[in-house]
């Protein structure tokens, strides 16, 4: 056990050493190759114990989860929530810190050891010129002194040593210092708490948005079937007219083409669709890998808050975006702050109290009799203490400076995000009004295109139209079909952005 306590302490001192004369070493080579460490399959262990992957587990809901009811599922699961959660709980824990320095302090010491000290003296003058000098002490010297004298004494010993007391400290006045340091803790705390209701905002939008993506996917999905659909009915009649011998080889390449078209789109949006539920997954916050089954939307009935004016969202904005709000208590903070630099420059009056008691017991060698020695020390005290920082070097006039400069900061980051708020209703309000707009021209559109085709293949099967007419009909029905869900999602997608830039409920 012996032999190795140097090893233990000094392997360290040896490695920092080395690091400390060539640090490059543990740098990247070369700038033309990828770096390598053995440390990197030790971190992929500790990221594998520390967040082990888990199982599939998808909820399930009988007739479908609803949008509340997912907004509920990943408030509670969202790892983001949680982030904002302990942000907030560390907020809370530095306000309950400022607030510690109104109480007095108070401070336990006790200590013990001892060791060894010697004492080595020496000593060699000539003082036979005292007889010479004039006066009264020349006189009482005069031929007594000695012409010189020596002196030379060695001694030690062993001594322990025994220390222990306390001491207390309470700040008195200090002109508001404390005070404005935990209003700008509390401020603090103000602005993470509502950091973390944006934060439950932002996942609520995110799990809204993934939602109607993925109704929207699936309507594109249908869309893209009836296209498919209507691509093997036009290929099939016109199999059958070529089996006939009533059309010709090029029109029923166009009709293969068609349908292979057709069954290309369809499987892009069933890739979108899946790209949508991993989306939606990550916004909930359960693992990707199956489908989530989800109640049907009726996104008819999704343009009845653009009843509203304009007005009535941008005050909502500014009365309830908890981002935004945050941001006002951070400025109140910067503030507080501000007046705590100013007042630390201001005398401080303390009460200061100490208790101790001090042993001190050594042995004392070439000393006869006197072979220890032992001193027993006790103090009981209380002062009043002023503090005056007169001149820190130009410490407080930067603090000053600095912590202003921070305000003025938060203050214009304030008037900016107010800005962007504001910007951000605009854009989502004339977005959902233009997303209705288009909505009711694609469900014409639709209506007509449908019917165009309809009535260009029935004239296709009684021989009077070309196929060419009818191919060009159902590609304008099916990109009709695509409009139509296309702008429902876009309603959808711009309410969703016009409720969380109102910062209201979706």
């Amino acid at each position: 056990m012996a032999a190795r306590f140097p090893i233990v302490f000094i392997s360290p001192l040896v490695l920092a050493g080395c690091t400390a004369v060539s640090p490059l070493k543990d740098a990247p080579p070369t700038a033309g190759k990828p770096w390598k460490s053995v440390e990197t399959s030790a971190l992929a262990a500790n990221l594998r114990k520390k967040t082990p992957c888990e199982a599939p587990v998808l909820p399930s809901s009988s007739s479908g989860f609803t949008l509340p009811e997912l907004i509920d599922l990943a408030q509670r699961r969202n790892r983001t929530t949680r982030v904002a959660w302990e942000t907030a709980r560390t907020a809370a824990a530095a306000s309950g810190l400022s607030a510690a320095e109104f109480y007095p302090m108070l401070a336990v010491l006790a200590s013990y050891g001892g060791g060894l000290w010697n004492l080595d003296i020496r000593t060699n003058n000539n003082l036979a010129g005292i007889e010479n000098r004039t006066g009264l002490l020349g006189a009482l010297l005069a031929g007594a002194a000695p012409t010189g004298i020596s002196l030379e004494q060695k001694t030690g010993g062993v001594y322990q040593s025994i220390n222990a007391g306390a001491a207390l400290r309470w700040m008195l006045f200090d002109f508001g210092t404390r005070q404005a340091r935990h209003e700008a803790a509390k401020k603090s705390l103000l602005a993470a708490n509502l950091a973390f209701n944006a934060s439950h905002q932002s996942v609520a939008f995110r799990v809204t948005e993934s939602y109607y993506a993925v109704q929207s996917a699936r309507c594109q999905v249908g869309a893209a079937s009836v296209s498919a659909a209507s691509a093997t009915e036009v290929l099939a009649a016109a199999e059958a007219k070529f089996s006939e011998g009533l059309l010709a080889e090029p029109p029923l390449l166009q009709a293969r083409q068609a349908m292979a078209e057709a069954e290309y789109g369809l499987q892009t949006a069933r890739a979108a669709e899946r790209l949508a539920c991993i989306d939606l997954a990550e916004a909930v916050g359960i693992p990707p890998g199956g489908e989530i089954k989800l109640a049907p939307v009726d996104f008819s009935t999704l343009g009845k808050r653009l009843q509203e004016p304009l007005d009535t969202f941008i005050k909502a904005s500014l009365r309830h975006r908890p981002d935004l709000l945050a941001k006002v208590a951070v400025v109140q903070a910067r503030e507080a702050e501000l007046r705590a630099v100013r007042a630390d420059r201001l005398p401080k009056i303390a009460l200061t109290g100490v208790a101790d008691y001090s042993r001190f017991d050594t042995s004392v060698q070439n000393a006869g009799p006197l072979d220890a020695f032992g001193l027993g020390l006790g103090n009981l005290g209380g002062f009043l203490t002023v503090q005056w920082p007169v001149f820190t070097g130009f410490a407080n006039e930067n603090k000053s400076r600095a912590s202003s400069a921070s305000q003025s900061a938060a203050e214009e980051e304030l008037a900016l995000s107010r800005d962007r708020t504001v910007a951000e209703v605009w854009r989502a309000y004339t977005r959902a009004k233009n997303a209705l707009a288009r909505r009711e021209a694609a469900a014409a559109l639709l209506r007509a295109s449908e019917s165009t085709y309809k009535s260009l293949f029935a004239s296709f099967e009684q021989g009077i139209t070309p196929i060419q007419d009818v191919l060009v009909a159902r590609a304008a029905a099916a990109h009709a079909r695509a409009l139509a869900a296309e702008s429902d999602h876009a309603i959808a997608a711009s309410l969703a952005a016009l409720s969380f830039s109102a910062g209201t409920t979706p």
